[in-house]
């Protein structure tokens, strides 16, 4: 499929090599208000200036593109993928859907009128250890889950930049990855969430780094998320650390090293063995890449889509209402859920 890259910067650079090595896309268009981003994006996708504009509206006019990448900073999401869902390309956006609840509304509106595939890289739910873990639980293996908790201590600085002057930097530009995760490897719905949020006082970012979360699932299960990127250390990998319990046992991940814990009665456990991650041919991105493909060319629903990925969203906006508040919100109120029943 041709391609046309919003989005040059840092992260924009690796989108650029991992469409450029992807056998089933071809870049033919980079949009970026950057001459030297766009220079260092054109190196590496080996196209000439022809394929380089400073504004989507140019690129779109003089590429014959069937689909488009967004890596834009979150508060310009929702301009770039409704033009480009407007002139019928698919998309595939970079996390979070946008920077407002009402912004993500708005996408997903227009994915349903134009009848756009739009899907987020949730590229965290395809690292083989996370992809194992779903894999244990969705066959069963601990059981039905009651209670979880994930650690994600990550002490890290960006070097400046807009993560660094956010209100709440980790709840809103990184949470969203292991709120998704909590979809994906429970199958359960949040229903609320409290909580609180607070900056140490060595922090070098404006807004609160860190925080600690309580949602309520479906099923009535509780979910503790404590998350830093302010910690003095790096405790835990960007997966976060995670200990998942059922009736039947509970799987754990540590820094990478999965344990299954079978535990069939009370608290007592029967056996306790280390999982290998499962051996996957695509992971993260490159499969992000290869689902969408599918999707759009068999007219398979793909994951992580918008009228899916919003769900995981309003666990974000709401998380950041319980913290500004101090008390316990619903994920998706009745409004919500009414948008939702029409898609």
């Amino acid at each position: 499929m041709r391609v046309i890259q919003v989005g040059a910067g840092v992260h924009g650079l690796r989108w650029t090599q991992w469409l450029t090595d992807f056998p089933k896309t071809e870049i033919v268009g980079l949009v970026d208000v950057s001459d030297e981003a766009l220079t260092a994006a054109r190196k590496i996708a080996k196209c000439g200036t022809d394929a380089c504009f400073s504004t989507l509206d140019q690129a779109i006019k003089n590429t014959n593109a069937e689909m488009l990448v967004c890596v834009t900073p979150p508060e310009y999401h929702k301009a770039t993928i409704i033009k480009a869902l407007k002139a019928g390309l698919h998309v595939i956006s970079e996390k979070p859907m946008a920077d407002t609840i009402s912004s993500c509304k708005a996408i997903v509106k227009t994915a349903s009128e134009t009848r756009r595939r739009c899907v987020i890289s949730q590229n965290f739910r395809y690292r083989p250890a996370m992809y194992t873990i779903a894999e244990l639980i969705h066959k069963g293996k601990i059981g039905e889950i009651g209670q979880i908790k994930v650690d994600f201590y990550l002490g890290f600085d960006f070097g400046g930049g807009f993560r660094h002057e956010m209100e709440y930097p980790v709840i809103v530009d990184m949470a969203i990855h292991h709120f998704d995760y909590m979809r994906y490897i429970t199958g359960l719905e949040p229903v609320t969430v409290q909580g609180v949020a607070w900056n140490p006082k060595w922090s070098n970012y404006q807004g609160d780094c860190s925080s600690s979360l309580i949602f309520e699932m479906s099923n009535g299960a509780r979910i503790l998320y404590n998350a830093s990127w302010g910690a003095k250390g790096q405790f835990s990998d960007w997966n976060g650390n995670w200990q998942i319990e059922g009736d039947k046992g509970t799987v754990t991940y540590e820094n990478g090293h999965i344990r299954l814990y079978s535990v069939p009665k009370l608290y007592k456990v029967k056996t306790e063995k280390e999982i290998a991650p499962k051996k996957m041919t695509r992971e993260e991105q490159m499969l992000v890449l290869d689902n969408f493909i599918r999707a759009v060319t068999y007219g398979i629903v793909p994951e992580c889509e918008v009228f899916d990925n919003i769900k995981s969203m309003a666990m974000v906006f709401a998380a950041l209402k319980a913290v500004k508040t101090g008390k316990k919100v619903p994920v998706i109120d009745k409004a919500f859920a009414d948008l939702l029943s029409t898609l």
